[in-house]
């Protein structure tokens, strides 16, 4: 037995065949939005020189250059210092206090798009001190060239804290 095709099926799977195409092109660009898991190195002992004012809260920086980092710490010479032209520098602090507050990053989150998110966890403390303390928490993620935003959010309510602008 001979099949032979019947040609004006042939022309309605054309469009279909066309949209398949389509869609395989447009994947890569679809998966390149989708959000990524951003590496993260903490860093101990750092202190703030508070010379410059505090709001109430918590303050969010992005530390770009050796000239910023002289502003908030100082100079020094200790080998975990960022190489800002690779890295830069998340650094969460809270105006001086007298209780144990403490901050933390959950999760540098994600990229996606020109921005990254951070997650953050306050604690506001329950002891009371007999010094000043200026709660900070510092953190080192890799310098990417399209992120414009950094936005820090606070983790339990998943509310606003601040958007930094990255130049």
């Amino acid at each position: 037995m001979i099949y032979s095709a019947n040609l004006s099926q042939i022309g309605t799977f054309k469009p279909m065949i066309r949209l398949i195409f389509i869609m395989f092109l447009l994947l890569p660009c679809v998966l390149k939005a989708q959000p990524q898991a951003v590496p993260v190195r903490f860093l101990q002992d750092y202190y703030y020189l508070g010379t410059a004012p505090l709001s109430d809260g918590v303050n969010a920086f992005v530390v770009t250059s050796r000239k910023e980092f002289k502003k908030l710490f100082g100079e020094t010479k200790r080998p975990d210092t960022p190489d800002f032209s690779k890295e830069w520098m998340i650094v969460l602090l809270m105006p001086k206090t007298k209780w144990d507050a403490k901050i933390d990053i959950k999760d540098i989150s994600m990229k996606a798009g020109s921005f990254i998110e951070v997650y953050t966890k306050v604690f506001d403390g329950i002891h009371k001190l007999t010094y000043d303390n200026y709660p900070i928490r510092v953190a080192v993620i890799p310098r990417y060239k399209n992120i414009n935003n950094v936005n820090f959010y606070d983790g339990k309510r998943l509310r606003p804290l601040a958007n930094v602008v990255v130049e």
